[in-house]
């Protein structure tokens, strides 16, 4: 494999080498795979195959790319054209596809997030902060009046959260 600068072709292979959360990854697995690139991708249940190769593409640009170079769209879009046999290989199965049905659920992600400040939709509470999951669907907590005041009612739900860490598939890439 070489630099997608360099104009000349990838060969990169995608092979899988764990899954779970990093906190239990191998250190001999670790050691194995020095000679590669580790790229992983976060499973949750009821990811489809086609969003996690996705999701698996970016982490392989940003592996290739590194983060001290800048984000340039065509080279983006030429890795990710480059490495898509790849990752269909190693994300085999329908794109519609759930990819792991009894993967671990996700962590919380508790996060602040504030209220618009429209008195007519929140009254008394507008501009006020509430507590949110990381998919912003779920409200976590009652409206407090400061952000760090729900920064530290988050922190106490991520503390509390037994699936701190997300469930992920590993893979070196060659």
């Amino acid at each position: 494999m070489t630099d997608p600068m360099t104009a000349t072709a990838l060969e990169g292979v995608l092979t899988r080498v764990f899954e779970g959360t990093f906190s239990h990854f191998p250190p001999a697995v670790r050691e194995a795979a020095r000679d590669g690139y580790l790229v992983s991708v976060s499973v949750a249940p009821g990811d489809l195959v086609d969003n996690v190769r996705e999701r698996l593409l970016d982490d392989v640009v940003r592996a290739i790319n590194g983060p001290e170079r800048p984000t340039v769209c065509d080279r983006n879009r030429d890795v990710r054209r480059r490495f898509r046999a790849s990752v269909e290989k190693a994300v085999p199965g329908s794109c519609a596809r759930e990819v792991e049905p009894l993967a671990p659920a996700p962590p919380i992600d508790a996060q602040p997030w504030q209220l618009a400040n429209d008195a007519e939709i929140y009254g008394q509470h507008a501009g006020w902060w509430i507590v949110v999951d990381g998919t912003h669907a779920h409200e976590l907590s009652e409206p407090v009046p400061t952000h760090a005041l729900a920064q530290h009612i988050a922190d106490g739900i991520n503390a509390a959260d037994p699936t701190a860490e997300w469930h992920r598939h590993w893979f070196v890439l060659r």
